[in-house]
């Protein structure tokens, strides 16, 4: 299987997130305009899922493993929209999203190894 659409596209999208929780929490007056880097971000969180979309038609993953990818991502759509709350504590959110972002992205590595791993079993 190939990823490395998805996982570029999530590699831009946790540093994009990263760079962005970084600037509201050191800036106060940036909370207020939350709303337009949130909108970005999950639409670069739609990219991801789009070109997950893409690449696992050629070769659907088991129920089990396509299911966990759904909702690593939902994970991460939901710690992206909880940024623009009022009282969000951005901490948790970062928590919460960096605990599905990185492990699927390392995931997603090891699909695209999964074939040469066969090979040499």
């Amino acid at each position: 299987m190939r990823t490395l659409s998805t996982q570029v596209r999530l590699r831009r999208l946790i540093r994009l997130f990263d760079e962005a929780l970084n600037r509201l929490v050191s800036d106060p007056q940036e909370r207020q305009m939350a709303g337009s880097t949130v909108a970005r971000l999950l639409e670069l969180a739609a990219q991801v899922r789009e070109a997950w979309r893409r690449e696992n038609a050629s070769s659907p993953l088991p129920g089990s493993l396509e299911r966990y990818v759904r909702d690593a991502l939902r994970t991460i759509e939901l710690a992206i929209a909880g940024v623009q709350q009022a009282g969000a504590d951005l901490e948790l959110l970062r928590q919460d999203f960096e605990g599905a972002a990185l492990p699927l992205e390392i995931f997603m590595r090891g699909l695209d190894s999964e074939p040469a791993l066969q090979r040499s079993a």
